[in-house]
């Protein structure tokens, strides 16, 4: 039986805007994290080649031929970056599954076993962006997580209902915004300024979805 290590095709299938968010989010995950207390690629550096990275992405569009090869320079920096860090992960983890979940890269399966529910979201934490109307969401790494279900509510319990992977909104909901992504985080806009906003998330597998998160609650600016 083969040990668990870093599955980096999650990565290397992104596109740049993806690569950016998927870095930052493991440099996020990875920061205080006891199991790796000394990366092979300091964390400072990733975020400085992500930021690196996001701005010769943005003056890639509309640019010339200049522009887009410095920005496809940029990417296999980060791509090196990442490659080197999920070889880390991996050494450090020594084929233990939920380690290498710690750090938010996806590990690859060791054997074909039923696959269980999802854990609970948990740290669930909501963020005003500069952008009036739009906040952010996240929580931690959820085990076993195919994707995640953010609900965005002016109430805190929605009547909301699950039938197999269909969410049954009741007629008397009201301003619900429902948020599907392979991400735990999530951006939510078009959100009226001065109101309270509920949020809560659940993930999913093949299994089935996990309980709701605890909720959480902003109001908008």
């Amino acid at each position: 039986m083969g040990k668990a290590k870093v599955k980096l095709e999650v990565y290397m299938d992104l596109n740049v805007p993806g690569k950016i968010e998927y870095a930052r989010d493991r440099v996020i995950d990875m920061t205080g994290n006891a199991n790796f207390p000394t990366p092979d690629v300091p964390l400072p550096v990733i975020t400085g080649a992500a930021n690196d990275l996001e701005t010769k992405y943005n003056k890639a569009q509309g640019g010339g031929p200049a522009d887009t090869a410095a920005m496809n320079a940029a990417e296999e920096v980060l791509d090196e970056l990442i490659r080197k860090e999920a070889a880390y992960v991996t050494r450090i983890a020594d084929g233990s599954e939920v380690i290498i979940t710690s750090s938010g890269f996806t590990p690859t399966k060791t054997e074909a076993t039923p696959v269980p529910l999802p854990a609970k979201p948990l740290a669930l934490t909501l963020k005003q962006t500069e952008q009036s109307g739009t906040i952010i969401s996240n929580c931690d790494p959820v085990e076993n997580a195919k994707g995640v279900v953010t609900i965005v509510s002016l109430t805190p319990t929605p009547h909301i209902t699950v039938d197999g992977d269909q969410l049954i909104i009741a007629p008397s909901a009201e301003a619900i915004i429902i948020h599907v992504s392979a991400s735990r985080k999530a951006q939510h806009t078009g959100l009226t300024p001065g109101e309270i906003y509920y949020v809560r998330k659940f993930a999913f597998n093949a299994a089935g979805r996990s309980p709701d998160s605890d909720v959480n609650s902003l109001r908008v600016i």
